[in-house]
């Protein structure tokens, strides 16, 4: 989680005006909101990993009553983009498996439909990973449901939008994707090219 209030103070510095004469507090949240939806949309599009929330356990029966605790369908959260993968659980089956989307209604087993900002899927118990922009920002006391890693991004990702220096956006972006990317790749001590390309010395 981020504090609004360490981003603004952040931007003050950055931007030269610690006492708030030229730009005022709620001008600058706009431009985090901005800044963040510019970034995650970005990574989310790249299929970057620190994008991802997942949401586990749910029991969803289309034919469930009221009272059951299962879900008849799943409404999916609201900074919810796309799905980056599902995985179900059903009754005789005895594992679990990965779901294909499906356009067929209701869904059949082993795959889900979604509709609007609505999941729905056979009877069965799911986790579902999926790309999400966090909650906009409305006032100081506000925190942005992201990554602390992601801080120094948004801040110079926002000076740039003040700026309206376009260009650099869109090469931050660009290397916020390259750094957070390169953290889901495995590294291997020791490894040289010839033990990579299988040759001789």
């Amino acid at each position: 989680m981020i504090k609004v209030i360490d981003l603004v103070m952040s931007l003050r510095y950055a931007l030269g005006d610690m006492q708030g004469t030229n730009v005022s507090d709620y001008e600058l949240i706009p431009l985090i909101n901005q800044a963040v939806t510019m970034l995650y949309g970005h990574l989310s599009q790249r299929y970057v990993h620190a994008t991802i929330k997942r949401v586990e356990g749910l029991s969803i029966d289309p034919d469930a009553e009221e009272d059951s605790g299962s879900l008849k369908e799943y409404e999916l959260p609201g900074g919810f983009m796309r799905i980056h993968q599902a995985i179900g659980e059903f009754e005789g089956c005895g594992r679990k498996r990965v779901l294909v989307p499906s356009s067929t209604s209701p869904p059949v087993e082993g795959s889900y439909r979604i509709i609007g900002t609505t999941f729905y899927a056979p009877k069965g118990i799911y986790s579902l990973e999926y790309y999400y922009t966090p909650n906009r920002a409305y006032s100081l006391e506000d925190v942005i449901d992201a990554q602390e890693s992601m801080s120094t991004w948004i801040e110079q990702l926002a000076v740039a939008l003040h700026r309206k220096n376009y260009d650099l956006a869109n090469v931050l972006c660009s290397q916020c994707e390259a750094v957070m990317s390169g953290r889901e790749v495995s590294h291997f001590e020791n490894t040289t090219p010839t033990q990579v390309l299988g040759g001789r010395i």
